[in-house]
């Protein structure tokens, strides 16, 4: 072996092994007095094992770049000197972390830089708090050992001449690095979330590495993901007023609402389905020529059609995100799940005590770090996704195929004897749009390119996949149909998000020109004393939890936005916003119309009526106020709860 091949494995190793000895003293210095069990904790040290791991192949990368260069004593010198300076970085990282967590119980985090900010205050507390010279003392001690540790190892590498095949052995080392980087065996890289698989806070922060959360906190608080506090405030009576809540205190910004639904004698249980683009303009409902969605319309004539149901945001982790917290997602950067600073959110679903809890997914929960929001929230959730399904294979990029994923949720839950809770979410409405092999028996239809044009299709691909999302729902009903559960469940079935599209025949030509196809998805909620009908007034994907809470009859604490569509004492609306880019729009549906904040358009419009472009401010100017007061105060709103919701 060439040895700097074998110095660069070294290097990488004997760090990774460090930060795990840090890692060990981490939990002797900071673990609670309570037991908290063995398999939690041996779990956190794995997850954490391989979070160090990932730091140290980070920090060799430059090394093993070095070594690919012919020996220089100036670039021996000069690699000495600032691999021993980032050490020193790297060690005062880690210093840091220690007293943030013992002052905060958090590990290092953005947060520290707003800190900071008050420099003399900052520097006066820390000086006061921690024995500062004893900790610089130990930092000058382990960064003079690195420098003859690393030195020693430089010298062992440029021992012997390097020889041409040694780059070979560089290939090796740097795909080496890159599976360690990686993290995981699956097509999504180790992420943050994967700590947060327990509810105690001690066990995922001991999994966490100090230098990761920090970086991946900054990318947050850089892009201004927060809130603002005085802005809450100002819309504060407004909003307080539409949600209902009875003790109103501007000062301590409480959006807290105890609901007492009317009680059911027994315990029912709760499906909600979250379906990919399952946009209203191009579903069955609109364009019954096509028939896209034959299994949800026919679904539909059993219960409660939505026919202005709206997502708040687009996006299929941000529809993740609302559903699970009754929150739009605010975020401008990435997405709300993908932030560590807010992983922790009150959800309605852990109300269902004595419940069994399920999620299924076809592929797999690190992506859009939605386990860090599921795992961490959800008490006792059981997740199904790609890698835990049996002899079941792989479809695409997106992991199994719905109707494998409804086959086996159709099998899990009819083997389940208390009551349960069960999120599926399909994905195989998305391109490449990959009809399985293994398809039963659905029959793909070539229909005409124009035609498909007029209704907002790319193709008969889309359109196919759309069909067979559909299909895929039809066969999960088909076999549960029967099972003794499915008379005593409600089922609440929507789309994460609409699709953009320049026209749609039968569509609105409002829902168009003001980009409301992005949000219009229906809803239909079927179950035990829910009569068909239609519903046409606004309703919003926050309102999904507070929902299903109202129709089990169970008393429930609402911090969030969402309210129960079936309690006709409320006034009904839905908040838009498109934050994924710049500029941003926020708005409000109510009573027919759109209030709409944007930078090229600002006013109130009928959007589904033929003469959108009227701004009908002028002739009800105190509706238009209160609708504008809503569209700001709930941003607002959603931004302060989204950072106060523990």
């Amino acid at each position: 072996m060439p040895r700097r091949f074998g110095a660069f494995l070294i290097f990488s190793l004997c760090n990774a092994a460090f930060f795990s000895l840090l890692r060990i003293a981490f939990y002797f210095a900071n673990k609670p007095a309570e037991i908290l069990g063995s398999a939690p904790i041996t779990k956190a040290f794995f997850i954490g094992a391989r979070f160090d791991l990932r730091a140290a192949f980070i920090f060799a990368l430059p090394l093993g770049i070095v070594f690919l260069f012919p020996y220089k004593k100036w670039l021996k010198k000069l690699t000495l000197w600032l691999y021993t300076l980032a050490f020193a970085a790297i060690m005062l990282i880690y210093f840091v972390d220690f007293g943030y967590y013992a002052y905060l119980t958090e590990r290092l985090n953005a947060y520290i830089f707003e800190l900071a900010a008050n420099t003399v205050t900052s520097a006066e507390m820390v000086w006061q708090s921690y024995p500062v010279v004893t900790l610089a003392l130990a930092l000058i001690a382990l960064c003079a050992a690195f420098y003859f540790a690393f030195r020693a190892l430089l010298n062992f590498a440029y021992s012997k001449q390097g020889k041409k095949r040694d780059y070979w052995f560089a290939l090796i080392g740097l795909i080496i690095a890159a599976a360690f980087i990686h993290g995981r065996f699956s097509q999504y890289p180790l992420r943050w979330s994967n700590a947060y698989f327990s509810k105690n806070a001690f066990i995922s922060a001991l999994a966490l590495n100090p230098m990761q959360n920090l970086f991946d906190t900054y990318k947050f608080a850089k892009g201004g993901v927060t809130f603002d506090e005085a802005k809450t405030r100002l819309y504060y009576d407004t909003v307080a007023d539409y949600l209902g809540v009875k003790e109103k205190d501007a000062q301590k910004l409480n959006f807290e609402r105890i609901i007492t639904p009317p009680a059911k004698e027994k315990d029912y249980n709760v499906v909600v389905i979250l379906t990919e683009s399952f946009a209203y303009d191009k579903s069955s409902f609109n364009n019954p020529e096509l028939q896209t969605t034959p299994m949800m319309a026919a679904l539909a004539e059993k219960g409660r059609l939505f026919t202005n149901f709206f997502t708040p945001t687009a996006g299929t982790a941000k529809g993740v995100f609302t559903s699970v917290t009754g929150l739009p997602d605010t975020s401008t950067v990435k997405t709300s799940s993908r932030n560590p600073m807010i992983v922790s959110q009150h959800t309605l679903i852990n109300d269902l005590k004595n419940y069994q809890k399920f999620y299924f997914i076809g592929g797999s929960t690190n992506w859009g770090n939605i386990r860090g929001l599921l795992s961490y929230n959800i008490e006792g959730l059981k997740i199904f996704e790609e890698g835990t399904y049996e002899n079941v294979e792989r479809n695409d990029v997106w992991g199994l195929s719905d109707l494998d994923m409804f086959r086996y949720a159709a099998k899990e839950l009819s083997r389940t004897k208390e009551p349960f809770f069960a999120f599926i979410q399909t994905s195989g409405f998305h391109r490449p749009y990959t009809i399985p092999e293994e398809h039963g028996d659905f029959k793909e239809i070539k229909q005409d390119e124009d035609l498909l044009k007029e209704y907002g299709f790319s193709g008969n691909a889309e359109y196919n996949s759309m069909r067979f999302q559909d299909y895929s729902m039809g066969e999960f009903f088909k076999l549960i149909e029967n099972q003794p559960f499915y008379k005593d469940t409600y089922f609440l079935i929507y789309g994460d998000h609409g699709l953009t599209v320049s026209s749609s025949k039968n569509t609105p030509k409002g829902i168009i020109n003001l980009e409301l196809t992005t949000n219009n998805t229906p809803l239909i909620v079927l179950g035990p004393g829910i009569a068909p009908s239609v519903d046409d007034k606004p309703a919003s994907q926050a309102d999904i939890t507070a929902t299903f809470s109202g129709l089990l009859g169970k008393p429930y604490r609402e911090t969030a936005l969402g309210r129960n569509l079936f309690d006709d004492s409320i006034s009904r609306g839905a908040f838009i916003l498109a934050s994924s880019g710049a500029p941003l729009r926020i708005g409000f549906i109510e009573d027919g119309f759109y209030y709409v904040i944007w930078p090229s358009k600002e006013g109130m419009f009928k959007y589904r009526s033929k003469d959108d472009e009227k701004d009908y401010c002028g002739e009800y100017p105190k509706k238009c106020e209160r609708m504008k007061t809503l569209a700001q105060g709930l941003y607002e709103t959603a931004k302060y709860i989204t950072f106060h919701n523990k």
